[in-house]
């Protein structure tokens, strides 16, 4: 799967409910047990989860699952369909016309979170002496930073 032009950059491991996915490793667990997942399935979960905040157009999906390939759409419904009798119906939402969307809240610890308006520069502000502009020096309820001192 061609990942270059990721929206997000990837993380060790993602957690949603009880499942967990390795990158790295290709590999969901479910619980702690591997769960039989193909590899075409691993990729669509994989850019449906890195791309969460939008939603996903059924031809880049088929882009960057098939790259290279000319494949009918049946292929993706066949792929988001087992990832949703694995990880449940509510993890996949479908936008009528337009695509996917992974709708699962993603349980990921503040010091991974790459790119975090409010966690990833924080120490480094911090440490410098520097005050967050007052447009951003809220911090939202999901992602706060560390307690230095």
């Amino acid at each position: 799967m061609d990942l270059s032009q990721k929206d997000m950059p990837m993380l060790d491991t993602y957690r949603f409910g009880r499942f967990e996915v390795r990158p790295r490793e290709r590999q969901l667990l479910v619980g702690d047990e591997p769960a039989p997942l193909g590899a075409r399935a691993f990729d669509v979960l994989m850019a449906l989860i890195e791309r969460r905040e939008r939603v996903v157009a059924k031809n880049e999906l088929l882009d960057l699952v098939w790259p290279g390939l000319v494949v009918e759409e049946n292929n993706l419904q066949v792929q988001v369909s087992s990832l949703r009798k694995l990880v449940g119906p509510q993890a996949i939402a479908t936008i009528p016309g337009r695509g996917y969307r992974f709708t699962a809240a993603l349980d990921v610890p503040a010091a991974e979170r790459p790119g975090c308006r409010c966690c990833a520069p924080y120490a480094t502000r911090r440490r410098a002496g520097l005050r967050y502009p007052r447009r951003i020096r809220r911090r939202s309820a999901i992602c706060r930073p560390p307690r230095l001192g």
